[in-house]
């Protein structure tokens, strides 16, 4: 593959599950000083650095025992196996479509979904272990 094929163009975020999330927080914030995007009751955003395309590079932490939005992305994630929640590479936008009709042709199922609060488009699908991967892009429309 060359360089001009390659659709990803940075890490958009490591997301983690875990057990005692406002330790966590308090140590992602304190200790290593990162800013916090958003806290919403099961999760916390933290911003690491400038992104790609306006989305920056975050850390998402997620409280274990919440368990809907796994279920909803990808049923195949076990929490006895890994405290992965999904990670995130960014794509550019005019790559979006594109990008998930190739997925799909390739027999992957791929759930798209926008996140509004961080004008974001999305692309979930698991890898062949049954991690969570997401290509998302920065969609300044998406309000």
């Amino acid at each position: 593959m060359n360089e001009s094929d390659r659709r990803v163009k940075g890490l958009g975020e490591v997301s983690i599950r875990v057990r005692d999330l406002d330790a966590m927080h308090k140590f992602y914030e304190e200790v290593l000083g990162l800013e916090v995007l958003r806290r919403d009751g099961s999760i916390v955003f933290f911003r690491i650095a400038e992104g790609y395309g306006g989305h920056t590079q975050n850390l998402a932490l997620f409280e274990a025992s919440e368990r809907s939005f796994i279920e909803t992305k990808s049923p195949e994630l076990s929490e006895e196996k890994t405290t992965l929640h999904h990670i995130a590479l960014n794509i550019a936008l005019e790559d979006f479509e594109t990008e998930k009709m190739r997925l799909e042709d390739l027999g992957l199922k791929v759930n798209a979904t926008i996140h509004e609060w961080l004008h974001v488009r999305s692309l979930y699908f698991p890898d062949p272990e049954g991690n969570l991967l997401e290509l998302v892009c920065y969609d300044e429309s998406v309000r």
